[in-house]
C-alpha cells in the first residue's frame, strides 16, 4: 500500500476505533433495527450515532419516523426539524409518510407544517447559495453524458464507432471542462462541507475528483479525509476514492468498491481486495452494503480469492 494511503487509512482507522463504532455503523444497526420493527431499540442506537456527530438530513428525517413509530413523539418532531434545518426537502411526501401518522393525531402537527416555510428558510440563510448552485449545475454537466451512456451502448453497441466516440471523446472532453472548474473552487475554497453547500453540491466535488487522473485525485484525497472526519461528507465517499486510487496504481483495494470490465465475461469484475476475508466489517465501518449485496445489486462479477 502506498506510504500516504496507508498513513491517511490507519488515521481514519484510529479515529474510528476511539469512537467505538462509527456514525455510519450506528445508521446501519439503526436502520436494520428499524426494518425488524424493534423501533424503540432502533430510536436509541439513532441517539448514539447523533452522539457521534451532526446528522445528515436523511438520517434525522429517518431517526424522526422511528421515534414516532416507537411512541416518542417529542424526540420524533425534534429530529423532524433538525432534518429540515439540514436540507430535507420532500416536504410532499413528509406530509404523506405513514411513518409519522403518530405525529399527525398529535395538537403539535399543524403548528409543525405551519412552521415548515421558516424551517426552510433558516437552511438556506445558512448556505453559501451562490456555490451551492454552481456546484449543483456543474453536477448536472457532469453525470448527464454518464446518464446518457448505457443508452448510447444498447442503440450502437459496446464495441461500435459511436459509442467509443461517445465514451473516449465526448466524455473526456466535457470531465476536462468541469474538473478545470472544479478544482479551482477547491484552490480557492477548500472541500465545502455539506453545513456549507448542502448534500449534493458536496457529493459533487467527490463525483468529479473521482474520476479525474490519478494525481489530481491523489492530491486532493487529504481534503476529503478531513471533510469526511469532520462529518462534512461522507465516508463512503473516502471509501471510493482511497479504492480507485490503489486500483490505479495496480494495488488491492481495501473496501471492494471498484471493478473493471471484462470482455470476455462482458461483465465488470470486482478489482482484487487486500484482506478480503473482512471486507464486510470495513465496508460497514463506512456505511456501505455488504461486498455480497454490492455485486448482486450491480450485475457485478465477485471473485475474492482471484489474484488477478
Amino acid at each position: 500500500m502506498n506510504k500516504v494511503l496507508l498513513i491517511l487509512f490507519a488515521s481514519f482507522l484510529s479515529y474510528s476505533n476511539v469512537l467505538g463504532q462509527t456514525y455510519e455503523e450506528y445508521v446501519m444497526q439503526a436502520t436494520e433495527l428499524y426494518h425488524s420493527k424493534k423501533y424503540q431499540e432502533s430510536a436509541k442506537v439513532w441517539d448514539k450515532a447523533f452522539n457521534i456527530q451532526n446528522g445528515f438530513s436523511s438520517d434525522f428525517y429517518n431517526a424522526a419516523c422511528t421515534n414516532a413509530l416507537a411512541g416518542n413523539n417529542d424526540k420524533a418532531f425534534e429530529h423532524l426539524e433538525k432534518a429540515i434545518k439540514n436540507g430535507w426537502e420532500d416536504i410532499d411526501w413528509l406530509k404523506k409518510d405513514n411513518d409519522l401518522e403518530p405525529l399527525k393525531e398529535s395538537n403539535r402537527w399543524s403548528k409543525f407544517i405551519e412552521q415548515l416555510p421558516e424551517l426552510k428558510q433558516e437552511y438556506q440563510n445558512s448556505l453559501n447559495i451562490e456555490m451551492k448552485e454552481k456546484l449543483e449545475s456543474l453536477r448536472m454537466q457532469d453525470q448527464t453524458i454518464r446518464l446518457l451512456l448505457p443508452d448510447a451502448e444498447n442503440r450502437f453497441g459496446r464495441d461500435s464507432d459511436e459509442y467509443k466516440w461517445f465514451r473516449n471523446k465526448l466524455m473526456p472532453r466535457n470531465d476536462s471542462i468541469v474538473l478545470s472548474k472544479i478544482t479551482n473552487i477547491l484552490e480557492k475554497n477548500g472541500w465545502m462541507g455539506i453545513s456549507e453547500v448542502g448534500e449534493l453540491a458536496n457529493q459533487t466535488l467527490w463525483l468529479v475528483i473521482q474520476h479525474a487522473p490519478l494525481e489530481i485525485q491523489e492530491e486532493y484525497l487529504p481534503l476529503l479525509k478531513n471533510s469526511v472526519k469532520n462529518g462534512e461528507s461522507k465516508a463512503r465517499y473516502l471509501a471510493f476514492l482511497q479504492d480507485r486510487i490503489l486500483m490505479r496504481k495496480d494495488k488491492k483495494q481495501i473496501y471492494g468498491t471498484q471493478s473493471l470490465w471484462d470482455k470476455e465475461k462482458q461483465k465488470n469484475v470486482i478489482w482484487p481486495i487486500k484482506n478480503y476475508e473482512t471486507v464486510n466489517e470495513r465496508r460497514k465501518k463506512v456505511g456501505l452494503e455488504s461486498i455480497e449485496d454490492y455485486v448482486k445489486n450491480n450485475g457485478f462479477i465477485y471473485q475474492p480469492k482471484s489474484k488477478n
